[in-house]
């Protein structure tokens, strides 16, 4: 099943960044074609269900809030030490800000 790349860059990097660490945590360092593409799929799954859990609760306790921006912030600095549970916690939270402050188009063109 060929997969065809998302449109935006967020998601792609959030893809690709999953991919990685999908690949280090099973310890494959040189993937086949098959193997990338098993793993981007699982990786698009991935960030799919997370951006779909979005829909939980809008208001974050304090010690949430720092939690999330502490994992927000090692995500974007250092991807690659990020665990898959991490990465997924930062794209639930991202969907939840782009739910509230960006309001939905009709034609995705």
């Amino acid at each position: 099943m060929t997969t065809t790349p998302h449109r935006s860059p967020l998601i792609e990097s959030m893809i690709s960044t999953a991919s990685t660490a999908l690949l280090k945590e099973v310890g494959i360092t040189f993937p086949t074609d098959a193997e990338m593409a098993e793993v981007r799929q699982l990786a698009e799954t991935i960030v799919r269900d997370t951006v779909d859990a979005l829909a939980g609760p809008r208001e974050l306790s304090v010690g949430l809030r720092d939690n999330l921006i502490d994992v927000a912030d090692l995500v974007a600095s250092d991807p690659e030490t990020a665990s898959v549970d991490q990465i997924h916690e930062v794209a639930v939270a991202l969907r939840g800000l782009l739910d509230l402050h960006i309001p939905v188009r009709a034609n995705h063109s």
